[in-house]
């Protein structure tokens, strides 16, 4: 299945990529940018990052299952990953939070 029409990359690229990056060392966090790098492409209009996302989701838990990869090195990127996100969320409801404040102090103008 094509993941990226722009840079043309299958969900097979995104699974070596992964697993190719894995194999590497536990310093490495197989993100979109980090396997769009490691396949020489760039993304361009983005909007395939979410598909990419669970297209290197699908191919962590797929080298989870054949332990092609050491599985430790496998839930500690998870774990990162995780928490990554996490952070992520936690921003963005402090940006909304601000957000609504700002609207509830502004007075609204009476049109006359």
């Amino acid at each position: 299945m094509i993941v990226c029409s722009c840079a043309v990359i299958s969900d097979r690229d995104i699974d070596v990529a992964v697993s190719e990056i894995m194999s590497t060392g536990p310093g490495i966090l197989p993100t979109p940018g980090v396997v769009f790098r490691h396949l020489n492409k760039k993304m361009n209009c983005c909007t395939c990052a979410p598909l990419t996302v669970a297209a290197i989701y699908g191919a962590m838990d797929r080298l989870a299952k054949t332990t092609q990869v050491c599985p430790y090195v496998l839930a500690e990127a998870r774990a990162k990953l995780i928490r990554i996100e996490e952070r992520r969320k936690q921003r963005q409801q402090r940006i909304d939070a601000e957000i609504a404040k700002r609207r509830v102090r502004r007075p609204q103008r009476a049109c006359a």
